[in-house]
């Protein structure tokens, strides 16, 4: 019996330390676990800081391009409009050309 008992004592003394590495391995785990999630969520932080900054970059760009459109338009239509002013015969006659062409493309019968 004396066997048994010491068998017994030991299975007992190696069931406590596993049961003390379990605990300790489960602890590890959920630290590694808690760490990850953290990390991920840092991520997903950073990255939805960085995409809102590219937005807003590209917004503002997006402005300043329409901006100096419109001012290039601007530009364009002011030109047109003193070369009109100073010599309007040829755009009369182009206009006059134009409204010819689409009344003949248009006018024709096409029910041949």
């Amino acid at each position: 019996m004396d066997t048994a008992t010491t068998s017994n004592e030991k299975i007992s003394e190696a069931l406590k330390l596993l049961n003390e590495a379990a605990r300790e391995k489960k602890s590890e785990l959920q630290h590694l676990l808690t760490d990850k999630y953290a990390h991920l969520k840092d991520a997903v932080v950073e990255s939805e800081h960085s995409v809102a900054q590219a937005l807003a970059a590209a917004k503002k760009r997006a402005l300043e391009a329409a901006a100096q459109a419109k001012d290039y338009g601007l530009e364009k239509a002011k030109l047109v409009d003193e070369n009109v002013h100073q010599n309007p015969w040829p755009y009369i006659g182009g206009a006059a050309g134009v409204g010819l062409l689409l009344g003949y493309i248009l006018g024709r019968n096409n029910s041949r």
